[in-house]
């Protein structure tokens, strides 16, 4: 228990950063189940994770100062003049040396910053470009007399979003730990500018699927009724596949495949053994979102386990207990 309590400061920016992504993920996990286009989350974003990783096979080209910040920091950034004129060991008055080798050191620090900003641009960029053209095929993708099936459509954009991401993270210095990071995502590492980010662009989405929700919810529920009242539907769709690579553009970079993939799917699963009408399922899709990442992050902090790998863990074994508690309800009410 100690141990927890020390952890705490460390879990809030994780705790609510998951929070806000099932704030969403569990809304639009209902569409994606009434849809039955399960995969279409993990399809999305391993699109986005695609773009992540042409953007890292771009830097060196985009960015012609990355090669010079690499070769930089080999030679040592600090000095032995600097270092004494910071510690006062040699004198009170800092010599030249050490003034120079300090304003050295600031600028490679501010370059170093200049950096990472430009590389971030470039992988969200990359990402929410490739997310939107896999979100622009799934629309379009859905065909009148189903010859190919909207599911196998999903299929084929995961599995080859997948293969080139491997091609070009293969090539890639670190390949095999970006791939990783791709998946389980680093949500332990998160700051609060990235949470302050994700809330302010969730809250416009909800807000948008808030006063469309009525032309969603009904080709969710019945896109051949839809399709007959004169909805355009593949407008709709339009629009619906692209709030969601907004969506998993952003929760992924922080996340990973896997964990966004738990937030989406497995709640509205659970709520679905218990619930019928949709507010209610959303209401205990985000009571189950909420209780799985309470217990998701203690068990990680107590076993010292990866946070991400702990919180799908967990989503399994809440679906596991709740498809047992659902069919025991179920049978006891057929009793009665």
């Amino acid at each position: 228990m100690d141990r927890l309590l020390d952890t705490l400061p460390f879990l809030a920016a994780p705790f609510v950063a998951c929070l806000v992504i099932a704030s969403l993920h569990c809304y639009m996990g209902l569409h994606v189940i009434k849809r039955g286009v399960i995969f279409v989350d993990l399809a999305l974003a391993q699109a986005a994770a695609l773009g992540a990783a042409v953007a890292l096979a771009m830097a060196p080209v985009v960015c012609s100062e990355s090669h010079l910040h690499h070769a930089d920091t080999r030679t040592p950034l600090v000095t032995e003049a600097h270092l004494a004129a910071q510690l006062n060991l040699e004198e009170d008055t800092p010599t030249a040396e050490a003034v120079s080798d300090k304003e050295s050191v600031v600028s490679r620090a501010h370059d170093h910053a200049a950096h990472e900003h430009e590389h971030a641009y470039l992988g969200y960029g990359m990402s929410l470009f490739f997310a939107l053209l896999a979100a622009l095929l799934l629309s379009f993708g859905r065909l009148r007399d189903e010859r190919i099936p909207h599911e196998a459509v999903i299929g084929i954009i995961f599995v080859v979003c997948a293969a080139l991401s491997v091609l070009i993270l293969s090539k890639a210095p670190h390949g095999h730990e970006k791939m990783e990071a791709m998946l389980v995502g680093s949500i332990l590492f998160v700051s609060w500018q990235q949470v302050v980010a994700m809330l302010l662009l969730y809250l416009i989405l909800g807000v948008f699927h808030f006063v469309v929700r009525r032309h969603f919810l009904e080709i969710s529920q019945n896109v051949a009724s839809a399709e007959r009242t004169g909805k355009r539907v593949r407008l709709w769709d339009c629009l619906f596949y692209g709030s969601f690579a907004l969506m998993v553009t952003q929760s992924v970079s922080i996340a990973g495949v896997f964990v966004v993939f738990s937030y989406l799917i497995i709640p509205g699963a659970c709520a679905s053994l218990f619930a019928d009408s949709f507010r209610a399922q959303l209401v205990a899709a985000w009571a189950v979102a909420a209780g799985t990442t309470v217990f998701g992050l203690a068990f990680s902090a107590l076993a010292d386990m990866p946070t991400g790998s702990s919180l799908v863990s967990c989503f399994g074994a809440v679906l596991v207990l709740s498809a047992i508690a659902g069919a025991f309800i179920r049978k006891r009410g057929d009793r009665t």
